[in-house]
């Protein structure tokens, strides 16, 4: 399926189609989540996600599904307040009906915001199926990848504040980090900072609150056997999906950058031109043109 036209492709040139392109799927509401996969980022969750919809579970949400959906990112950064300000809290009624509502039209769901969620969405689907990705070297090795991947967005040096003032001058760009450092501050309230622990304490915390029957621990390099076993279907006649959006996600940063580094010219440029013009206010009168033209000629 071709991405080309997605605001994905358009702005960072990364092919959206290898995260599940859903430019030209009408969700179904009557649809909600079957499949979810709890399993943290850089864990295997982009060849999961393509998996799951090659088995009949999709369409399957993933991060990348907020790059083209501003109003749902928002609606994310919205739960995602409640929650770290108490007001909201597992198996609050209103958490539940809205996290059904934001996930209408997905039978299965990958990656962020979900995943981060734990309690939280197995309150709301009790019933569902659940995945947990795992990464074969540990902590250790899932954060470095963690870090490799989407370090600008908990670095804590220049280049973080350099990342931070160019995004800013994009409203879905600033909002993208607003929400990631808001699934930051639940990872440092559960699990003490963003560090390697988290993994080991989300991991055990999923493993304690779900049930061994709806729960498949699994590594993607596993292939199709178990999870085919674990949905009950059949086991394709096509290689286990293997992909990797490490560089995907290198693009996307340095476009982000420019993107924003472009935004702040164009910036300056208008707020410039708007000083020259008030302190000319013979240009802006009545025969204005005719003064710039002599002004430009001088």
């Amino acid at each position: 399926m071709s991405s080309s036209n997605s605001r994905l492709h358009r702005t960072f040139g990364v092919d959206a189609a290898a995260h599940g392109d859903l430019s030209t799927t009408k969700l179904d509401p009557t649809i909600n989540l079957e499949v979810i996969c709890l399993g943290l980022p850089r864990t295997g969750t982009t060849s999961l996600q393509a998996a799951l919809t090659i088995l009949g579970s999709g369409p399957c949400h993933q991060g990348v599904d907020l790059f083209r959906n501003p109003a749902r990112n928002e609606a994310f950064i919205s739960l995602f307040q409640r929650l770290n300000a108490g007001t909201w809290h597992t198996g609050h009624p209103t958490l539940s009906a809205r996290l059904r509502e934001l996930m209408q039209g997905y039978r299965s769901t990958t990656d962020n915001p979900i995943c981060v969620l734990g309690p939280e969405t197995y309150s709301a689907y009790p019933d569902a199926k659940y995945i947990l990705t795992t990464r074969p070297g540990g902590k250790e090795e899932w954060f470095s990848s963690l870090y490799a991947a989407t370090g600008w967005f908990f670095r804590r040096d220049i280049w973080r504040y350099v990342f931070r003032s160019l995004t800013y001058s994009v409203g879905f760009l600033r909002r993208t980090d607003d929400r990631v450092q808001l699934t930051h501050a639940i990872w440092k309230r559960k699990f003490g900072g963003v560090s390697p622990e988290v993994y080991d304490g989300h991991n055990a915390e999923i493993i304690a609150l779900i049930s061994k029957e709806k729960l498949l621990i699994y590594d993607v390099r596993q292939g199709w056997e178990p999870l085919c076993r674990f949905l009950d279907v059949e086991v394709p006649d096509t290689p286990y999906p293997n992909l990797n959006d490490k560089e995907a996600m290198h693009v996307i940063f340095m476009g982000m950058m420019a993107y924003g580094a472009f935004m702040w010219l164009v910036y300056l440029g208008v707020a410039g031109a708007a000083l020259y013009l008030a302190g000319r206010p013979s240009i802006l009168s009545q025969g204005g043109t005719d003064a710039l033209l002599d002004e430009l000629q001088e």
